[in-house]
């Protein structure tokens, strides 16, 4: 039963998780809002929907390790994977400005982050709030001060507004039936084969959630629209760690403590190799071809096949 409740919530997930990101990408077109802002907070928020709900529950059920482990485990699998997987079809440039605030957000995001993971007494719920408003600030700033990119012209369907709030409320329910599903499934998984949850968090969960990532930067790939298929990366990698990381810390409560030396150097090597990958290819405006894609997906399998080995 719990290899069903996986494949189906897996399933639930994607699809659900495809219903949100084009109802949000519709609303967003009816409000004039920019292909750039879209994939950076819309979509890019969207496709990280998954990840809340499942890091969300499992922090709420007491189960703080699978919630952190799916963040620093959907943010190596948004960046090799899903990268990794889009270039391998088509090569993809980044955007002209070598080193966006975007980019030093996820930077100082990241290693805030890794401060708090090895500093869990500090920990409290104001920590998840504090992340949160980080978040909110990032926000304000795209939405604000992006002027140039809003220039850029809107190519999305074009959906009526009851249309386009059916299919996002469709989406935002089913991702929620999924992350139960998968999180059932999961954790009764870890217990059976003695698997540490923290694992099941980086592998299983963390390549779930990070199917719709997948499938939108794909997308946005083949059809040139470069800013969204790695915009969706970068915004959604910074919404796992300020929001998906604070709604955490503010639902785990008590439990938060029990990630004290549960949290390896080895479970969290590649949530740093996602974001110095990222800050490479911005600061040296490198173009990412399909020999970067076999390089990053070949990883990614040898990394994931490596922790359930061990």
């Amino acid at each position: 039963m719990l290899w069903l409740f996986i494949i189906l919530g897996l399933l639930i997930l994607v699809s659900s998780g495809d219903f949100l990101v084009r109802g949000s990408v519709a609303l967003a077109n009816i409000f004039k809002i920019s292909p750039y802002i879209i994939a950076a907070t819309f979509i890019a928020f969207g496709t990280s929907a998954p990840e809340l709900f499942v890091s969300g529950i499992a922090s709420y059920s007491g189960h703080p390790a699978a919630a952190v482990g799916n963040i620093l485990g959907s943010n190596f699998a948004n960046v090799f994977l899903a990268l990794g997987m889009t270039v391998l079809i088509v090569s993809i440039s980044t955007p002209k400005n070598k080193f966006p605030l975007e980019i030093k957000i996820l930077l100082s995001s990241t290693v805030l982050f890794l401060l708090l993971l090895y500093n869990i007494s500090v920990i409290n719920w104001w920590i998840g709030v504090l992340l949160l408003g980080f978040l909110f600030l990032y926000i304000i700033y795209i939405i604000k001060y992006d002027a140039e990119k809003k220039a850029e012209s809107n190519k999305t369907e074009n959906l009526s507004l009851p249309k386009s709030l059916t299919i996002f409320i469709l989406g935002l329910v089913g991702i929620s039936l999924g992350a139960n599903l998968l999180i059932e499934g999961a954790i009764e998984l870890a217990r059976n084969f003695g698997i540490r949850e923290t694992v099941i968090g980086l592998g299983v969960l963390a390549f779930g959630t990070s199917l719709p990532e997948v499938a939108t930067s794909i997308i946005a790939a083949i059809k040139k629209e470069n800013n969204i298929a790695i915009g969706n990366i970068v915004g959604s990698n910074i919404f796992n760690i300020l929001g998906i990381g604070g709604v955490t810390i503010l639902l785990s409560g008590d439990d938060f403590s029990k990630l004290n030396n549960v949290i390896s150097v080895y479970d969290v090597i590649p949530f740093i190799l996602s974001t110095l990958v990222i800050v490479y290819f911005y600061k040296f405006n490198t173009n990412i071809n399909r020999t970067y894609g076999l390089i990053f997906v070949a990883f990614y399998i040898i990394w994931i096949l490596s922790i359930f080995l061990n």
